[in-house]
């Protein structure tokens, strides 16, 4: 009982000891985890919410003919200070000349699915060829580290393509120039309108005519009752 009364407090220490060690180690693997879940966690938010920016050469949706260069975000955040390279150049075409430069080398800002787009030239300026497009932006404006996509843009994909009719908006478009073109002599006072005017004069001299009608129905059936009385 002696013995047992001197290395009970000892043991006690002993055992408590090691519930402060593995306390400590259970706390320290806690932190660990937690850090390497937040790290994570910035990771998959900073990989399912960028930026993505594309410049492409496009046929003119009123005119096949001609070509428009478009820049699209097509991510799902802002970009910022966006920077667009073509290699060869492009080269305006009719229509952009006297020393007008090419659109969109340089760009502020793009929201998430918000793009621009300029004519740029007709088909003949950008058949057949290949182009080293670089485009590159920054996830905020004050950030020092850019992103960048590197892609080719064969032209020869252009040849050949065709379609069958207008676009709807373009349909539209023409059909109120052509309203426009009719009445803008009217409006101006060059031509004259016929109009045929339909005024109370006209309801009652019709109302007359039609009483004077009833009344030789109403007449004509009361003759033939009389001649089927006789």
């Amino acid at each position: 009982m002696e013995n047992f009364a001197g290395w009970f407090p000892a043991f006690v220490a002993v055992v408590g000891m090691l519930g402060t060690i593995v306390t400590a180690v259970a706390t320290f693997l806690l932190w660990r985890v937690t850090k390497l879940l937040a790290v994570e966690t910035q990771r998959m938010a900073k990989a399912t919410s960028q930026p993505h920016v594309v410049a492409t050469l496009d046929p003119n949706r009123w005119s096949m003919r001609h070509f428009d260069l478009k820049v699209d975000n097509t991510g799902n955040a802002t970009a910022y200070d966006i920077s667009v390279e073509f290699s060869p150049p492009l080269e305006n075409g009719e229509g952009r000349s006297g020393g007008i430069e090419v659109p969109f080398e340089k760009i502020s800002v793009l929201k998430p699915g918000q793009g621009v787009a300029s004519y740029l030239a007709d088909y003949e300026r950008v058949k057949g060829k290949v182009y080293s497009v670089r485009v590159s932006w920054r996830r905020a404006a004050a950030e020092p580290q850019r992103e960048e996509n590197v892609y080719t843009l064969n032209m020869a994909d252009k040849q050949g393509v065709s379609k069958l009719g207008d676009d709807p908006l373009v349909q539209i478009a023409n059909h109120i120039k052509k309203m426009d073109e009719q009445w803008k002599p009217i409006t101006s006072g060059a031509r004259r309108v016929k109009v045929d005017g339909f005024t109370s004069r006209d309801r009652l001299h019709e109302r007359r005519a039609a009483i004077r009608q009833l009344r030789l129905l109403q007449a004509r059936d009361q003759n033939s009752a009389t001649d089927l009385s006789d």
